[in-house]
């Protein structure tokens, strides 16, 4: 990040007396495991950050982390204030409200089947890592960083969910349940409907299920379609809402025409031929491809009879 940039987000908070806002160099840290990610879909280096927030702030026994491609529309004071270090939680977030929303394990959840069935109880039954609440004290005096670490480094190669799998999986069962409001993936209300009707209460009762849709606190763009790129994505207004009353709203306007041509580029064939070559230079020699050319073509077949 520029010095520039870092000016333009201190004018961000000039308007608020009770906060600052500060920077850390971290000199290339987890630039090793990140490199031998093979699931880097639409992430970043920096998700690695969540698991040493004891390293960087001493001084806490407890605090709160999030993911950037968020907004914030409530007081997230309450989920702090109420969640007790002296516990023997590491962790506190919000969990899938029906675990058995993983199965099917196809498509990108797919790699889930090389985990063992205790690693995948954990991932099945942890929180999201785009808000949760790190018990610094906990995690300090079991040596839960280098756990972290150490378990990343082991299993990089399947990794799905990087951060998330591995924060679940170390720290499971000692995970503490936030209520669904805050934090609620915006692809919420395509999913499971305007009001969200096709989501039943399980692990959130129906009262918790209609605070959150009602009273979200914060709205996690998840998922590769991002507000910025994709302005029909639901909730794209809210970003754009807040991203107005920033100094960055002429850079983003300046940009988008440039980023709606390239993602209309990633349409067209020629570039998903050459993407896919990219991403399976050796597919001729790979049983799977053969395999799902022979349901794409049994399938038209079987459309066309």
């Amino acid at each position: 990040m520029t010095q520039d940039q870092q000016a333009s987000l201190q004018k961000t908070i000039e308007s608020f007396s009770n906060c600052s806002l500060e920077f850390i160099n971290t000199k290339g840290l987890f630039s090793d495991i990140w490199e031998s990610l093979t699931s880097k879909h639409h992430f970043s280096k920096e998700i690695f950050y969540k698991f040493i927030p004891s390293r960087f702030f001493p001084q806490y026994d407890k605090i709160i982390i999030t993911d950037v491609d968020v907004v914030f529309l409530g007081d997230v004071s309450e989920s702090f204030l109420d969640f007790d270090a002296n516990t023997s939680s590491y962790l506190a977030g919000i969990k899938l409200n029906n675990p058995d929303q993983f199965y099917p394990l196809i498509g990108w959840k797919e790699g889930y089947k090389k985990f063992s069935k205790i690693e995948f109880e954990a991932i099945q039954n942890g929180i999201g890592a785009g808000y949760f609440i790190a018990n610094l004290k906990a995690m300090r005096k079991n040596n839960i960083e280098q756990k972290f670490i150490d378990y990343a480094t082991s299993n990089i190669h399947k990794l799905i969910l990087p951060e998330q799998d591995v924060l679940n999986i170390i720290c499971y069962p000692h995970i503490h349940t936030l209520s669904l409001k805050h934090m609620i993936a915006n692809y919420t209300w395509k999913v499971c409907g305007e009001k969200w009707e096709k989501l039943s209460p399980c692990v959130y009762t129906q009262k918790q299920i209609d605070e959150a849709r009602l009273q979200p606190i914060q709205i996690h763009y998840a998922g590769h379609k991002k507000p910025w790129f994709y302005t029909d994505e639901p909730k794209s207004d809210l970003w754009f809402f807040y991203l107005a009353q920033t100094p960055f709203l002429q850079e983003h306007l300046n940009r988008l025409p440039c980023t709606i041509i390239a993602l209309h580029k990633k349409t067209l064939l020629l570039y998903r031929i050459k993407s896919y070559l990219q991403k399976n230079p050796l597919f001729l020699f790979q049983a799977s491809f053969y395999l799902r050319f022979y349901k794409k073509i049994k399938q038209i077949l079987r459309f066309n009879s």
